[in-house]
Parts: C-alpha cells; sequence; structure tokens
C-alpha cells in the first residue's frame, strides 16, 4: 500500500466571528434566529493583516498569520491557537433587497468568544402572523419630521402575570412594523393583555445614515388615548390576532419627544 508524504501544512484559526440575528425571533439574542441570507458588509475600522469570510448569519475574521506553512504534517502544537491581542473592528451592515434595516456596529473581537449583533427587519420584511402585531409611523413633536431608526420594545403581561418582550426597529422614515409572533391566544374569559410600550431614539439623526442601536436613548410618546400628555412607556391592550395601527391622540401618527 502506498503512503501519502505530507510535504507542508498551512494552519489558518478563525480570531473572531459575528452571528447576525433577527432582532423579532426572541427576546435575548442567545435565543434568537440567525438571518438565513447574506447581509453586506463594509468595514470602516479593521487591521491591515485581517482576512474576512462573510456569508449567511455570520462573518468570521482571521489574522494573517506570519509563518502559515508548516514544513510536513502539523503536530498538535502547530494546530494550537495562538493567543493574539484583540482588535477593533466597525462597519455598516445592510441589506441590499431592503429586509432589514442597516445599523452601524463596532466591537472588541480577537478573544474568539464570537458575537452576536441584533438586526431588525424592516416593515417590507416583516412577517405577521396570526397573532397579530402593530404598525404606526413616528414623528417629532412639533416639527412633525419623522423619527429615523427608532427601536420599539413592547412588554406584554399575560394572563398568568408573566411577561413577553417583543421588539422591532423604525424604518429611516419612520414606520415600524411590530410582529407578535410570540403572543399566545387568549385565555377563555380574558379580552385583552395589557402591555406597556417605549421607544428608544436620537434627536439629531439622519435617515440617510445608519445608527449604532446601542446609541439610541430614551424618550417619551404621546398617549393614544390622551391629547398632549408624554409618557415613558405607553399603555395599551393587546388582542391576539389584532394587527392594530397606533396612533397617538388626534394626530395620525405616534408623536415622539425627548424625555
Amino acid at each position: 500500500m502506498s503512503s501519502l508524504k505530507v510535504l507542508e501544512t498551512n494552519i489558518l484559526h478563525a480570531s473572531d466571528v459575528i452571528f447576525w440575528l433577527d432582532g423579532t425571533t426572541a427576546e435575548t439574542p442567545s435565543d434568537m434566529l440567525r438571518i438565513a441570507q447574506p447581509l453586506a458588509l463594509q468595514l470602516t475600522t479593521r487591521p491591515r493583516d485581517l482576512l474576512v469570510v462573510h456569508g449567511s448569519g455570520k462573518t468570521a475574521f482571521m489574522r494573517r498569520p506570519g509563518t502559515p506553512i508548516i514544513n510536513g504534517s502539523a503536530t498538535a502544537a502547530d494546530k494550537h491557537r495562538p493567543v493574539q491581542p484583540t482588535f477593533a473592528v466597525a462597519g455598516i451592515v445592510s441589506d441590499p433587497e431592503g429586509r432589514y434595516i442597516p445599523r452601524r456596529f463596532s466591537i472588541v473581537a480577537g478573544n474568539g468568544v464570537g458575537h452576536g449583533l441584533v438586526v431588525y427587519p424592516t416593515p417590507l420584511g416583516t412577517r405577521i402572523s396570526p397573532a397579530g402585531g402593530l404598525i404606526g409611523t413616528l414623528r417629532f413633536n412639533g416639527s412633525n419630521a419623522p423619527v429615523p431608526w427608532a427601536r420599539l420594545t413592547l412588554v406584554v403581561t399575560n394572563a398568568v402575570g408573566s411577561t413577553l418582550s417583543f421588539c422591532c426597529q423604525a424604518s429611516g422614515s419612520g414606520d415600524f412594523m411590530l410582529p407578535l409572533n410570540r403572543l399566545p391566544p387568549l385565555p377563555e374569559g380574558i379580552d385583552n393583555y395589557s402591555a406597556q410600550l417605549r421607544i428608544e431614539a436620537l434627536a439629531a439623526v439622519n435617515a440617510d445614515s445608519p445608527i449604532d442601536p446601542a446609541d439610541l436613548v430614551a424618550m417619551d410618546m404621546g398617549e393614544l388615548d390622551q391629547d398632549n400628555q408624554f409618557s415613558s412607556p405607553i399603555g395599551l391592550t393587546i388582542v391576539p390576532g389584532e394587527l392594530r395601527l397606533i396612533r397617538s391622540s388626534n394626530r395620525d401618527h405616534v408623536a415622539v419627544q425627548p424625555s
């Protein structure tokens, strides 16, 4: 039997990985589903020797090794992942098909633990299940200018007193669609669930320039049933199966202002 002689071995170690997660699929990043299609990636900060492998739902980073080729077969020691210094990676991720909101991001990479970064569907890319959802448009109080890139969080109290959280992000024009895909049906004898809605936004933001959701700050919203009353959060009721258009009282939109 002939034997194969290994003349050299090429060794590459992944430095870190980003997992791109759909923020409407669960309450916490650890439970969220990865985005099934590849997103467009633009890196604005990176080491010069960084190798990038970008695909559906994840982006892997590798540093170009100083001695990637090992003469002969690699030993266990050769294959051991070396300790490397951390490094900064920043950029913008977007969806050419318009199904996900673009976002900026910035991470400290290189320790190999992985990073789950949340991306939210656009209204176009949002799927509303039979459980229902909320839709609306966000505008700043006074100027009536759209509130781009705002994040909304709805906390629903169910019949046994526990809570469920649902999140979405508004588009650059302030439109939002919040799916309630994990909302259970109403028990017999219960007409609706009570809920609270809060918002995070930025007062000075350009709709043409994506933001990092970590930079958003809490703001007040106009109450749905009281004229010119602003609160954070605002209260409302939820009926499973209903796609509800919400508006601040006597307005055709949800009014937003700094807290």
